[in-house]
Order: structure tokens, then sequence, then C-alpha cells
């Protein structure tokens, strides 16, 4: 005859054993997440290290940690032109054209999504947080493998028919700008940030 094991001790071996199979799932999982290789092409998310980013990137690329921004910027592109500009921002933030490049001292004008209710691709949500950037905060910009560093010294919400930001500039500035309030296009976030002094 067996000898009958009682209920109270099944179900505290049952919870030990439950809480011990959770600890090595949680643990992991974070051994993953924090050693899992990005592939390079996936543009939003933040490389590991300096060495991983992108030829693409490196070209032309912007990269604002505290809101997690990390995308190429597409160069030239007509931002009075709804199709040219639309298109072309699939495929990351737009550089203005006419506007200045890095190293040109004058007006560097980045334009990019904050919703997918306007955008479309995975970088409409791109410019998002760009509202939760403060003065002093930086911004960096790949251009020609070379990398230029920027702090924000204004913020400030404009009309969308407002284009004296685009203007050229005496001394270097990027000017950052996406539609605002999120989701509708009624008028526009403006960051400007400068070269440290």
């Amino acid at each position: 005859m067996t000898k009958k094991i009682p209920e109270k001790k099944i179900k505290i071996t049952l919870l030990i054993l439950g809480v011990f199979l959770s600890l090595i799932i949680i643990l992991g999982c974070f051994y993953i997440s924090k050693n899992i290789e990005i592939d390079n092409k996936d543009y939003f998310f933040r490389p590991r290290k300096e060495d991983k980013v992108s030829s693409v990137i490196k070209n032309f690329g912007i990269k604002i940690d505290k809101i997690n921004v990390f995308a190429p910027i597409v160069k030239n592109v007509d931002g009075a032109n709804k199709n040219i500009y639309k298109r072309e921002l699939k495929k990351g933030v737009a550089h203005m054209k006419g506007t200045a490049f890095p190293g040109e001292g004058s007006n560097i004008f980045i334009f990019g999504h904050s919703s997918s209710e306007i955008g479309w691709g995975k970088y409409a949500k791109i410019f998002a947080k760009l509202g939760e950037l403060k003065v002093g905060e930086n911004i960096i910009i790949y251009y020609k493998n070379k990398k230029y560093h920027y702090e924000v010294f204004d913020k400030e919400i404009i009309e969308k028919t407002e284009i004296s930001v685009t203007k050229p500039t005496k001394k270097e500035q990027l000017t950052l700008m996406t539609c605002w309030p999120i989701g509708t296009a009624k008028k526009r976030l403006i960051i400007k940030a400068k070269l440290p002094d």
C-alpha cells in the first residue's frame, strides 16, 4: 500500500517549482536582451557600439539618445512637394533641399513625422518625442563619416505656414521640425540646436 502525499505538500512543491521556473525564464530573457545583436538595417534602434553604426547612417544620419531617435537622413528633399517628401519620409527623416549641411556654417533643416496618423512606414513616429527635448540636451548628426554634436538652445511652436525657420543663419545651426500637436498637422514644433561653445 502506497503512502498518500498530503495535498498541502503537493501545492507547496508546485509553488516552489513555479517560482524557480519563472526565475529561470526571466533571467534567460534578460540575458538574451542584453546580448542580442541588432541588425543595422533596422535603423530605428540605437546601436550598442559606435562601430555598429551602419554606412547609411554614417553617410547622413541622426541620433538623439534622450528620445531614442536613430535614423538615416534623406538629403535634398523638396519640402514644397508633398508627393516627394511623403515618399522620402518612409526612408527616415528629411534634409530640406537648399539648406546647409553639417560643417557649412549655416542652417541645417531636418524634418520628420511624429504620428502614424499622418506618416507611413517605420519612421512614422520618429519625432513623436521631440517635444521632450530640453535646452542643453545633445543631438548627434553623422555626415560623410564624421560626427557633429549639437546642443539644444531653443524650442518653439510655430504656424505651419511659417518658413523663416528654413532660412540661412549666420552661425551653424541645426533646426528640427515636426507636426504639432501629435496626430495633427495644425502647427509645427521646432527644435533649434547649435555647436557647443
